[in-house]
């Protein structure tokens, strides 16, 4: 899977083989007995946190980038980006979103004491104004 956070400084690349699971989802209301407007979208990320491996002492890891977007403050224009997530198989991309005004929601860490590997969760929400703008697309060839 590739995620890449756009819109800000830095830009922020989850690398490939560090996410273990997506999900998406659609939020309608539980107590809606019809279609309503108050739909939200959720982009669920968890994954490894993978060791520094570089030689210039550059972080191979862009979990450290993530956390500190997580702590901006809501009113800063930086809190929302756009976030493209390509979910592939066999080379071949399967799935593809695009929240173009996400923001975090929940991000945290765990690290096992018996073998120091990390695992990080990232929630994402889709601004409700800019529902429409949501993409998901799949079947590429």
């Amino acid at each position: 899977m590739a995620l890449a956070f756009s819109t800000g400084d830095p830009q922020i690349t989850l690398e490939e083989e560090s996410a273990k699971k997506v999900i998406f989802k659609v939020e309608i209301p539980p107590d809606s007995r019809a279609r309503t407007k108050d739909v939200g979208a959720t982009l669920t990320i968890v994954g490894k946190i993978l060791a520094d491996t570089s030689q210039a002492g550059n972080a191979a890891d862009s979990t450290a980038k993530i956390m500190e977007w997580s702590v901006v403050p809501s009113e800063k224009k930086e809190a929302y980006r756009s976030v493209t997530l390509k979910v592939t198989s066999g080379g071949i991309v399967t799935r593809q979103y695009e929240l173009p005004n996400a923001f975090i929601v929940d991000y945290h860490e765990d690290f096992e004491n018996d073998d120091g590997i990390g695992e990080f969760t990232l929630v994402l929400k889709q601004m409700k104004n800019k529902m429409a703008d949501v993409k998901v697309t799949g079947g590429f060839t």
